[in-house]
C-alpha cells in the first residue's frame, strides 16, 4: 500500500487527477455527470479501498473518496512502525536508482552571501533531501565561479591592490586589510590583478563554505571549481572546437556565435567575444557537458537567481542541439525583500544596500530563516517579515509548529509511552482523531508529489496544517486522563506517530524539532 499510495490508486482507477480537499478531509474529483460518478464509484479498485459520496453543487458534480477503515489501519500501521523514512520511499529505490544532481547557490566568490542567495540555498537543499527520500541517488553541488580570466575576479584583484571600483562591504575591507601585504602590485598588467583577485576569491570562498555548512546547515557533496575543472583542463577550448566541428558556430562582427535560435532561443548567442575572450555561456556549456557526458547524471536540476531568467532558453536550446540524454530542469528563484516596521528594504548592490544572509541569520535564527524562505513557491516574491520571524507566539508559523511538537513530546514523556505493536483503529472514532490519521497517512503522497513537481513549499504547508490538526486534537481529546487503557494507548500511539511525522518533515526542511520550548 505504501509503495502505491492511495492517490496513485485512485488516479489509476479514475483516469484523471484527484485532489485532496483539506476542508472535508477527502479525496475528490470533479466530473461531468452523475452517471460518470456512479460508474467510477462501482469500479472494483475503488470499492476495495474507498467509501464514496456523490455531491452535486448546482450542477457541478463531485465524487468524494474516503479511505475505508481497514485501509486506514494498513497505511497508518506502516507509518507508526517505521522509525525512519522507509514508508515514504518511492518505487525508484535500490541499485537502479536514477542519478540526480541538484546545483544551487553557486555564488560568485567575491563577497558574502546576501538574502537573494538564501532563496535558492534552502530550496535546493530541501529539494535534494526530498528527492533522496523519494528514492533518487542525489548529489548536491556548488559551482565556484573562480576563473582567473573573468572580469569579476580581475576587478576584485584591482580592488585588493587599491585600484578597483568594487563595492566594499565591511567584511571585504577587513579581509583586504588583513591580506594586503601578501599581494604585490607588480605592474598595470592584468595578470597581477587576476592573480590577486583569484587568491582573495579563494579565501572568501573558504569563509562562505564554512558559513554554508555551519550556519545554514547545508552539506554539499561537491564544490566544482570553474578554474580547475574547466579552464586549467582546457575544457572551454575543447567545447568550442567541438561546436565548430559540428558547424554550430559562425562569425559575425568579430565575435563567434552559437546557432541557438535554430533550437527555440530568440537569438543566437555569443560564445567568443570580439576581444577573443570566452563568454560565460560557453563555460556553462562546458560545465553541462561535464554533468551529462562525463558524470552521466540522469537528471540535472539547476537553481538560478532571478537575474538568470534570460539564460534558460539558450541552455535548453543547447541541450537539444547536443542531444544530452538526461533531463535538464532549470528553476529560477524570485526576489526577496525585507519588511521591518512597515518599511520594505530591497537588495541593491549598486546603491550599497546589500542585506547579508549572515546578518539576517543573527536576527532571527536558522529555523525561522529557513521556514520563511521555504513557505512560499519558488516562483513567487518573498516579503520577509522580520518582526514576525522573531516573534515567539502562535502568529509565527515555525514557532507554532515547533511548539506543537514540544507539546507532543511532553505528553509522551509524562506517560512514559512505549508504542504498542497493534491496536484496533476503530476505537479512534472522534472527528479529531480521524482528521489526524487522515493527515498523517498523506505524508508519503506529499513526498511523492514534490519529487515530481518540485513544489517544496507544499511540505511546509503540510507540516503547518498537521500542527493545526494536532492542536485541535489536543484541545478536544484528553489523552493522559483517558480511563480506558486500550483507548489511552491508542491515543498515545497517535501522538507518537504525529510527533514522528512532524520531526521527519521538519528534518527535511532542515529545521529543528525541539522537545521543549
Amino acid at each position: 500500500m505504501i509503495k502505491e499510495t492511495l492517490k496513485t490508486i485512485l488516479e489509476k482507477e479514475v483516469g484523471q487527477k484527484v485532489v485532496w480537499n483539506d476542508r472535508f478531509n477527502v479525496y475528490a474529483v470533479n466530473l461531468d455527470s452523475k452517471e460518470e460518478a456512479e460508474k467510477i464509484a462501482s469500479l472494483n479498485g475503488v470499492k476495495k479501498y474507498f467509501e464514496t459520496e456523490l455531491v452535486d453543487f448546482g450542477g457541478r458534480v463531485f465524487l468524494n473518496f474516503s479511505p475505508k477503515e481497514d485501509v486506514l489501519m494498513d497505511v497508518y500501521t506502516s507509518v507508526y512502525t517505521n522509525d525512519k523514512f522507509d514508508f515514504a520511499k518511492g518505487p525508484s529505490t535500490g541499485s537502479g536508482r536514477r542519478k540526480v544532481q541538484v546545483e544551487f547557490i553557486s555564488a560568485n566568490p567575491t563577497g558574502q552571501l546576501h538574502i537573494g542567495h538564501g532563496r535558492g540555498a534552502f530550496y535546493g537543499d530541501v529539494l535534494a533531501n526530498i528527492l533522496e527520500l523519494a528514492g533518487y541517488n542525489v548529489e548536491k553541488e556548488f559551482y565556484i565561479n573562480n576563473a582567473m580570466v573573468s572580469a569579476q575576479i580581475k576587478e576584485l584583484g584591482k580592488t585588493v591592490l587599491g585600484k578597483g571600483e568594487s563595492y566594499l562591504t565591511d567584511y571585504l575591507k577587513i579581509k583586504i586589510e588583513l591580506e594586503k601585504n601578501k599581494f604585490k602590485d607588480e605592474s598595470e598588467a592584468g595578470h597581477a590583478y587576476r592573480q590577486a583577485g583569484f587568491d582573495m576569491a579563494k579565501k572568501i570562498q573558504g569563509d562562505n563554505e564554512k558559513f554554508i555548512e555551519e550556519g545554514l546547515r547545508i552539506k554539499f557533496d561537491n564544490w566544482f571549481s570553474e578554474e580547475d575543472e574547466l579552464y586549467k583542463a582546457s575544457k572551454i577550448e575543447k567545447t568550442l572546437a567541438m561546436l565548430e566541428k559540428k558547424e554550430w558556430v559562425y562569425e559575425k562582427d568579430g565575435a563567434k556565435w552559437l546557432k541557438t535560435s535554430e533550437f527555440g532561443d530568440e537569438d543566437d548567442r555569443v560564445v567568443v567575444r570580439s576581444d577573443g575572450s570566452f563568454s560565460y555561456f560557453l563555460a556553462d556549456i562546458a560545465y553541462h557537458i561535464n554533468k551529462f557526458e562525463k558524470r552521466n547524471f540522469d537528471k540535472v536540476i539547476d537553481i538560478w537567481g532571478a537575474d538568470h531568467q534570460g539564460h534558460v532558453k539558450r541552455m535548453m536550446a543547447t541541450k537539444e542541439m547536443l542531444e544530452w540524454k538526461g533531463d535538464l530542469d532549470i528553476l529560477v528563484t524570485q526576489l526577496v525583500t525585507i519588511k521591518e516596521g512597515g518599511e520594505t528594504k530591497k537588495l541593491s548592490k549598486r546603491e550599497g544596500t546589500v542585506i547579508l544572509l549572515e546578518d539576517l541569520l543573527d536576527e532571527v535564527g536558522i529555523d525561522a530563516l529557513r521556514w520563511f524562505f521555504l513557505e512560499k513557491s519558488l516562483n513567487t516574491h518573498v516579503d520577509f517579515d522580520l518582526e514576525l520571524a522573531k516573534e515567539q507566539s502562535k502568529k509565527n508559523p515555525v514557532y507554532y509548529v515547533q511548539y506543537a511538537g514540544a507539546r507532543m513530546s511532553s505528553i509522551l514523556e509524562k506517560a512514559d509511552f512505549e508504542k504498542p505493536t497493534n491496536f484496533d483503529i476503530k476505537i479512534l472514532d472522534s472527528k479529531q482523531e480521524k482528521n489526524l490519521i487522515l493527515k498523517l497517512i498523506r505524508f508519503p503522497e506529499i513526498i511523492e508529489d514534490i519529487s515530481k513537481d518540485y513544489q517544496v513549499h507544499h511540505l511546509a504547508t503540510y507540516i503547518y496544517e498537521l500542527a493545526k490538526i494536532f492542536t485541535d486534537f489536543y484541545e478536544n481529546i484528553r489523552v493522559l486522563e483517558t480511563e480506558d487503557e486500550e483507548l489511552k494507548q491508542a491515543r498515545l500511539n497517535l501522538v507518537a506517530t504525529t510527533r514522528q511525522i512532524l520531526k521527519n518533515g521538519l528534518g527535511l526542511l532542515g529545521i529543528a524539532a525541539p522537545k521543549q520550548m
